[in-house]
């Protein structure tokens, strides 16, 4: 058995060493805990600007400093806390760091529709393959849809360890992916990834370039309007009830296929800081 990269074997009765026992009951820990404390800060328990820091979390969970350290780091990289000073804060999302992040990821996404529209033949089936298999009939209350928009995205991205995957795991923080499927809540209607993949396909078939591009900010900018309600309500306070079908109960792989690393101080650190750290005066966005 193989955790966290290490190699632990077997007694003679097929039972775990206690070394492999101990580091396995660290690792449920370490995950249960980053899920619960995600949860409480997507719906409101924790509010924006609220600080939690390692003493906070050692008593709301019962874990050593070691352990809540590592998590808070992970936490804050993916955009769920803000350093603040020694401690930390729940991060505060803005129209502005929203649209940053909407705007930057549709573009990249653009791009890898664009390019698996010249490449053509098999990247066009699997896509085919995996929309029909995934996502078109899995409601979008279901955590399996939001896993499957995850994986449709480093499909369209390139795949795995491409470069335009790489770019979306260092630029877009996973909170983003979060919110994105949250502001279902408030949208108008529902449909856009479905809807935006099938005219993709039909443009792409037709090497309309064009339509490539429309299908791809069909789903962005139609998502817009009800992100920006989310982002609104959550800070005056105002958290949608979480009424999802196994909803926020596993954590999600990053953009490029990548397992998300919980509590591991090696996480990279984003290219660019969040909009929400940075002043605007001193580091303008055009």
């Amino acid at each position: 058995m193989v955790i966290d990269g290490t190699r632990e074997f077997q007694d003679g009765r097929g039972r775990l060493s206690a070394k492999a026992s101990l580091r396995a009951f660290m690792t449920t820990k370490t995950h249960a805990t980053y899920i619960d404390l995600r949860e409480r800060i997507l719906f409101g328990d924790l509010k924006a600007g609220d600080p939690y820091s390692s003493s906070d979390m050692m008593r709301d969970y019962g874990i050593v400093v070691g352990m809540a350290r590592r998590i808070l780091v992970s936490m804050k990289v993916g955009g769920y806390l803000t350093r603040s000073g020694p401690s930390y804060v729940v991060s505060s999302f803005s129209h502005e760091q929203v649209e940053e992040w909407r705007i930057g990821l549709g573009s990249l996404v653009e791009i890898g529709a664009l390019r698996m529209t010249l490449s053509g033949g098999q990247w066009l089936e699997d896509f085919t393959r995996y929309v029909e298999k995934n996502i078109r009939h899995v409601s979008i209350d279901d955590e399996d849809f939001f896993q499957a928009a995850i994986g449709l995205t480093n499909m369209v991205l390139g795949g795995p360890n491409s470069t335009l995957a790489a770019i979306v795991d260092q630029f877009i923080p996973q909170v983003f992916f979060r919110l994105l499927w949250m502001a279902d809540f408030y949208s108008e209607r529902r449909g856009y990834l479905v809807e935006a993949s099938d005219r993709f396909l039909v443009a792409a078939h037709a090497r309309d370039l064009a339509g490539v591009r429309a299908a791809s900010r069909l789903f962005f900018d139609g998502n817009a309007p009800g992100l920006h309600v989310l982002i609104d309500n959550m800070g005056k306070g105002i958290y949608p009830t979480n009424d999802r079908k196994n909803g926020f109960q596993v954590i999600e792989t990053l953009a490029s296929g990548s397992t998300t690393d919980i509590g591991d101080l090696r996480t990279f650190t984003p290219i660019l800081t969040p909009l929400s750290e940075t002043s605007l005066k001193a580091s303008p966005v055009f």
